[in-house]
């Protein structure tokens, strides 16, 4: 298993197909008294070894979405531990699909994806973290950070005794963050990153792309913060004049140009820039006439 990677004495990064991009995620594998698989998504012969060995004993998950928990089915009989505040959003898959805020044909067409790709399945929540929770798995404790604005139980994990910190989708990519579901928030998220950019570790794990940072992520973060205002700007240029959702999806400001299938990259283009959007409202700084936006 050349993905596998030791980061210290109990602590291991699988690293995700495809450079961990989506549909993939990078994971941590800890194996201690409870071993315990982070976010499972990211190498589908790695984790189906693991499944195999059957020392795999709780999944841990850093947040509700697909590319995070695609291959918990391998491991039926592991618990699952998650944050407290995104577990009703796998209790089922309506309440999956709520929390992504789909609706009319967009819905249909994920509902298909999350059951025929990602084996979306009911599963018993085991234990419920939050903000601050100190977890042993044995000689290893992680300390829970929750960290909003992905989503609204999102959280990252400390291992202070291995000086290694989980950032999940706090993943500092050229991209830049996502905040596309009901419950996801601009500000939120700006205030999660600014929180772990403070925090000193040897080692950050994210869950996309590149899957390790060494030592301080400060400069890393503050590229990741200016794709935000990026998009804020390309959104002022757009709304110089009127334009409704359909005008701001077609600018593409978040892929840069049409994509298929459509459901999918329409469905996220407007998912982040209503966010931008109604951000705009609530400042003042732009109003809604009917079904237009325009800059005030």
């Amino acid at each position: 298993m050349s993905e596998i990677k030791r980061l210290s004495e109990r602590v291991k990064l699988i690293e995700g197909e495809n450079l961990g991009r989506y549909p993939f995620s990078h994971s941590l594998l800890i194996e201690d008294e409870i071993t315990a698989l982070i976010d499972p998504a990211s190498n589908f012969a790695c984790l189906q070894g693991l499944a195999q060995s059957g020392k795999v004993n709780v999944i841990i998950l850093s947040h509700y979405h697909e590319d995070h928990f695609w291959y918990s089915y391998l491991f039926p009989r592991a618990e699952i531990w998650m944050p407290e505040t995104d577990a009703p959003a796998l209790d089922t898959l309506d309440c999956l699909l709520d929390a992504y805020g789909l609706t009319g044909p967009w819905r249909e067409d994920w509902r298909k994806l999350m059951l025929d790709k990602f084996h979306y399945e009911q599963r018993p929540k085991s234990r419920l973290f939050k903000d601050g929770d100190k977890i042993s798995l044995g000689k290893t404790e992680f300390e829970v950070l929750h960290t909003p604005g992905h989503t609204q139980g999102h959280s990252c994990f400390l291992f202070p005794d291995q000086s290694v910190m989980f950032l999940a989708d706090i993943d500092l990519t050229r991209f830049g963050p996502w905040y596309g579901d009901v419950g996801s928030d601009i500000d939120d998220f700006i205030r999660s990153i600014r929180r772990v950019a403070g925090v000193e570790c040897g080692s950050f794990v994210v869950s996309h792309e590149q899957p390790l940072y060494r030592g301080n992520i400060r400069k890393e973060a503050e590229a990741y913060l200016r794709v935000i205002e990026e998009r804020d700007e390309k959104l002022r240029q757009i709304l110089a004049r009127p334009c409704t959702a359909e005008d701001v999806i077609n600018a593409r400001i978040i892929y840069r140009k049409p994509r298929e299938p459509k459901s999918f990259f329409d469905f996220g283009e407007w998912a982040l820039m209503s966010k931008h959007v109604a951000r705009m409202l609530k400042r003042g700084e732009a109003i809604q006439t009917g079904d237009k936006y325009r800059l005030r």
